[in-house]
């Protein structure tokens, strides 16, 4: 191994990313899905686009324990509500509303964030790279394949949940040094503090649509924390 070989190994990391909001936008997706649905409820049954985002959250978390998350298990959710709020007489006609409004949300590109693959591609060359983000596998890989970033990871986990679990579980089976690894995403709840909690560092890049359900307190204060105002600040910081 030469010098510039030995160096290069001392100072690589394992930089593990997320995906929705972190490379790719995906929560505007959701919410003007939301805001089209809100609006049909509203038109034909009168029901305020307050309480139908409201009753969508409700479904949105039932829906998550038994689909889990993705786009998929949210039009599950929308069905929900119009059986929750809609009289029988306007379920046909929402019903085909629903069925427009997901299939139009499944289909839909997921635009890259600014930067992406130009950083990532330089990344790839100094570090390990690995993405790890929840969701439906099928829609993930298939967003992922969109994208063509696929190709700067040695490694992709779709787990069902990012808890401290699963990042201990993605250390070990990856054979990352936990003190040489660092996890970057938008999403408090399921990027930066499980990450912590595992013993990583982990860089905080904010979106400003990140699901309201991702949000949670930071400790700005620790030191193993980053927070970057761009993505292509990360080839500063690494």
């Amino acid at each position: 191994m030469s010098a510039e070989d030995r160096q290069t190994a001392i100072e690589a990391l394992s930089l593990i990313f997320d995906a929705d909001d972190t490379l790719w936008h995906s929560n505007t997706h959701f919410l003007e899905a939301e805001a089209e649905f809100a609006a049909a409820l509203e038109a034909m049954c009168g029901v305020a686009a307050e309480a139908v985002r409201a009753t969508i959250r409700r479904h949105e978390i039932e829906v998550i324990r038994t689909h889990g998350y993705g786009r998929g298990a949210y039009i599950v959710a929308l069905n929900q509500v119009v059986a929750m709020l809609a009289p029988p007489t306007a379920h046909r006609a929402l019903a085909a509303d629903v069925e427009r409004i997901g299939s139009f949300l499944l289909e839909r590109h997921c635009e890259p964030l600014p930067d992406v693959d130009e950083t990532l591609a330089e990344l790839a060359r100094r570090h390990r790279l690995l993405l790890f983000t929840k969701g439906d596998p099928s829609e993930q890989l298939r967003k992922l394949e969109r994208s063509g970033f696929g190709r700067h990871f040695s490694r992709v986990e779709v787990p069902r949940e990012k808890d401290e679990g699963a990042y201990r579980r993605l250390v070990a089976d990856a054979g990352l040094d936990p003190e040489r690894t660092v996890m970057i995403g938008n999403s408090p709840r399921s990027d930066i503090n499980p990450a912590l909690k595992a013993g990583l560092r982990a860089v905080y890049i904010p979106y400003p649509h990140t699901w309201e359900l991702e949000h949670e307190e930071i400790e700005v204060s620790d030191r193993r924390v980053t927070i970057l105002s761009a993505f292509r600040d990360l080839l500063d910081l690494f």
